[in-house]
């Protein structure tokens, strides 16, 4: 996130939107593999 240059609210935002959860702790493995090739690809 901070390569992209996401704030913390940035990233809590995109979180909450796409998975509804407010922190990468509370992802599921599947969740947090598709979120990095989410990061990945930006």
């Amino acid at each position: 996130m901070k390569r992209l240059g996401w704030s913390v609210r940035q990233g809590k935002e995109y979180l909450i939107k796409r998975y509804g959860k407010s922190s990468r702790l509370h992802l599921s493995d599947e969740e947090l593999i598709e979120f990095w090739n989410y990061l990945d690809k930006k």
